[in-house]
C-alpha cells in the first residue's frame, strides 16, 4: 500500500480519542486533519467509570482544549433561516451565517396547506397514550398514526 502523507478524519468530534489512534498509526502519515464539531454529537461511552475518566473525549476535543487552532466553518447552506436561528443563538453565539441559497425565496417550500406546516412544525397530539413493552421500548400509536397521515399527505402532494 502506498503510504498516506495526509490523514483526514471526518466527524472527528464523534470519534473517541482511543479510536483516533488507529488511523494515526499508518506508516508515512505526516499530517492529520480533523474535521468535526464538538458542539454537535460528542464521542460517547456508556460506562460511567469510563466517562468519569474522560474516555469519551475525542482527540478533536483534547486538541481544542490544549489550544490548538481550529477553524469554524461559519456559513451554513442546508437549514431554513427559521430553523438555523435556534442552534446559531444557543450553541454558536450567532457566529454562523446563512448561505445565500437558503435566503432565496425558492428555498422556502411549503408542501402542505395550512399555517401549521411551515419550515418546521410543533404538532400537539392530544389524547396520547404511550405504552412500554417488556424490552423498555416506548410507543405511542396515536402519534404514529398522526405521523403516518402527514407522510401520506406529503407523498400525495409530491409524487401523485
Amino acid at each position: 500500500m502506498v503510504p498516506f502523507e495526509v490523514l483526514i478524519i471526518d466527524e472527528a468530534a464523534q470519534l473517541k480519542e482511543c479510536e483516533s489512534t488507529i488511523p494515526l498509526q499508518l506508516l508515512g502519515t505526516r499530517h492529520a486533519i480533523l474535521i468535526g464539531n464538538e458542539r454537535q454529537l460528542p464521542a460517547m461511552v456508556k460506562s460511567q467509570v469510563s466517562a468519569k475518566a474522560n474516555f469519551g473525549r475525542s482527540l478533536f476535543e483534547r486538541l481544542a482544549l490544549l489550544g490548538h487552532k481550529k477553524h469554524l466553518l461559519n456559513v451554513q447552506h442546508r437549514m431554513h433561516l427559521l430553523i438555523s436561528s435556534f442552534p446559531n443563538k444557543q450553541f454558536y453565539n450567532n457566529e454562523i451565517f446563512d448561505g445565500q441559497n437558503v435566503k432565496e425565496r425558492s428555498y422556502s417550500q411549503c408542501f402542505l396547506q395550512g399555517k401549521m406546516y411551515g419550515s418546521y412544525s410543533f404538532i400537539n397530539v392530544p389524547y396520547e397514550k404511550e405504552t412500554v413493552d417488556n424490552k423498555h421500548s416506548s410507543k405511542n400509536k396515536i402519534e404514529a398514526f398522526v405521523v403516518s397521515e402527514i407522510v401520506a399527505k406529503l407523498y400525495e402532494v409530491m409524487f401523485l
